[in-house]
């Protein structure tokens, strides 16, 4: 064994990016049967869908963990997958969704023996290799010849897929110690998860991912309350407190320059952050419109809950954002760009309003549709209207308004404004 084997191993999380698929192994005598069956080095199969984000199905069903808390212990191999096209960022996106999407999914343990043999059917459930070949096919991309039936050895060998070089890197003793003995707290949200799951599945044994309650309920409004419990008894409503008192350096700039962190982890932290946030469509934000969308046609309290939560983590999300944003900026390595203001009722505007809000936009839509005109009011329609700016910028939505002085007045109250 070379001296690099007898040392653990972790990925080298700057160099991959969202889209790679991840293969990894361990000692278990699971993925030593799994390596002999296939025939590869490796055993099991994760998705990347940020820089140091990766979606996999395990025996806990399908969930995100942190990449950089998954260390290869001594002899076990890992790769990293790209695909030979690159990905266009439409694909890039479906296969963020559909790996996103099937949080919470149960893992079936005859899915994935059933892998290396054919004529089998595939059900709702997931094994690893399963879940990423099927996010690639929603993208249009075929990695294998079966996508429901695929074991990591053939992604491994496929052809529309290159090996990332230099991925990995060996864990010094001093870091050991510290890794090792760092909880993965993703393992948190993991757990709150299934708690959820596990409770929305005493209505209906039908349920398998978080997509799957709301379907549900749009259909049984019977099951309201129960869902409501679940929420609570999970805590999945409080999580974002134990995020933020975690990594309360993430949301304020003073707190992030006294931070006892490394000037190169913290600039790693924000630049990869804010290039996430570019490449990929902000998730609270779409899950936000999502649940307006659906609390509108269908009220219900779970709903609603939802909606309140995705509205806070936006804000949060946002605090980050400008955190790393301004941390950059003082070391010159961002050039400040000021913010763009979106003039009301132009479809650059509407679109943003919809993006987050469309029930809003809708009413705008409608309010412009009744008067033939766009110069008037966003609100009630009244003319004559001018446009208005937010003090403070919204974490998500335009962030501009046409009001007439009745609506302003009454607007501004608790949002200040200022013409333009």
């Amino acid at each position: 064994m070379s001296e690099l084997d007898m040392r653990p191993r972790v990925f080298v999380s700057g160099l991959i990016q969202p889209g790679d698929i991840v293969l990894t192994t361990t000692p278990e005598t699971m993925s030593q049967t799994i390596r002999k069956i296939t025939g590869a080095d490796i055993s099991h199969a994760m998705i990347c869908v940020g820089r140091s984000s990766v979606i996999d199905s395990t025996g806990d069903g399908v969930h995100a963990r942190n990449l950089e808390r998954i260390i290869l212990d001594p002899g076990c191999a890992g790769h990293v997958l790209r695909p030979v096209k690159p990905l266009t960022t439409g694909q890039l996106r479906f296969v963020i969704y559909f790996a996103r999407a099937a949080v919470g999914t149960r893992y079936t343990m005859t899915g994935a023996v059933k892998s290396v043999l054919a004529g089998f059917v595939a059900g709702r459930r997931q094994f690893c290799s399963r879940l990423v070949a099927q996010a690639y096919r929603d993208a249009g991309v075929n990695l294998v010849a079966d996508a429901d039936f695929c074991h990591p050895g053939e992604l491994l060998k496929s052809e529309a897929l290159f090996e990332v070089p230099n991925v990995l890197r060996e864990l010094c003793l001093e870091e050991e110690a510290d890794w090792r003995g760092d909880i993965d707290n993703v393992q948190v949200m993991r757990d709150s998860t299934n708690t959820l799951l596990q409770q929305a599945r005493k209505l209906s044994s039908e349920i398998e991912s978080l997509n799957d309650i709301d379907a549900y309920l749009v259909e049984h409004p019977e099951g309201d309350a129960h869902l409501v419990q679940a929420l609570h008894s999970s805590r999945y409503l409080e999580l974002w407190q134990d995020e933020f008192e975690r990594n309360s350096w993430q949301y304020h700039v003073a707190l992030m320059e006294g931070h006892d962190g490394s000037e190169e982890r913290k600039r790693r932290y924000c630049t990869e952050l804010l290039e996430d946030d570019e490449l990929c469509q902000n998730r609270f934000i779409l899950n936000h419109a999502g649940y307006v969308t659906m609390n509108t046609l269908h009220p219900r309290q779970y709903f609603a809950l939802m909606v309140e939560l995705y509205d806070l983590l936006t804000q949060f999300h946002a605090r980050r954002i400008k955190t790393a944003t301004i941390w950059l900026e003082r070391r010159g390595l961002l050039q400040p760009a000021p913010p763009a203001l979106l003039r009301p009722h132009t479809p650059e505007w509407f679109a943003t309003l919809r993006e987050w809000n469309p029930k809003q936009a809708a009413m705008a839509e409608a309010a412009i549709q009744a008067t033939g005109s766009s110069d008037v009011c966003s609100v009630c329609a009244d003319d004559p209207a001018c446009d208005y700016a937010l003090v403070s910028m919204p974490a998500a939505g335009p962030g501009t308004l046409r009001l007439c002085d009745d609506c302003f007045r009454i607007r501004s109250v608790d949002e200040p404004m200022r013409p333009f």
